[in-house]
């Protein structure tokens, strides 16, 4: 047994997104998910000899990113989810032992349908959901 060394595994396949009750597929190998605050929390202040003042921010909006293959089934429910400009619930759970952090957020909302592109090789395509207030849990 290591003593003092942290081991910890991460299994992407444990992590999952829904959409209005359905599951998403065909995430892209460089990433799954980016969840993240669009403003900071807190933001400072430091007057001229050093006094701190704190101000809360009431902002608590964020972004979620999620990256998917060119050739994901998700894709037209995506693409359709956009174009009716519908309310969307998002969950997203983590059932990974270390560092598991799950959302579930409604009133949220896709930002643009979905980029079509084609090539040589099949590519990756970024859907962004708006969410008014992001949670951690």
């Amino acid at each position: 047994m290591a003593d003092g060394i942290e081991i910890a595994s991460y299994d992407p396949k444990k992590v999952n997104v829904i959409l209005n009750g359905k599951a998403i597929t065909g995430f892209a190998s460089d990433g799954v998910i980016t969840v993240t605050r669009n403003e900071d929390i807190v933001t400072t202040q430091v007057g001229a000899k050093g006094d701190v003042a704190y101000s809360e921010n009431a902002n608590e909006s964020g972004n979620i990113a999620l990256t998917l293959m060119g050739t994901s089934s998700s894709l037209p429910y995506l693409r359709q989810l956009a174009v009716k400009r519908a309310p969307v619930s998002v969950t997203i759970t983590d059932a990974n032992d270390v560092g598991a952090v799950n959302v579930a957020e409604d009133q949220c909302r896709i930002l643009k349908p979905p980029d079509i592109a084609r090539a040589k090789e099949v590519g990756t395509v970024t859907i962004n959901i708006f969410v008014p207030s992001l949670n951690y849990r």
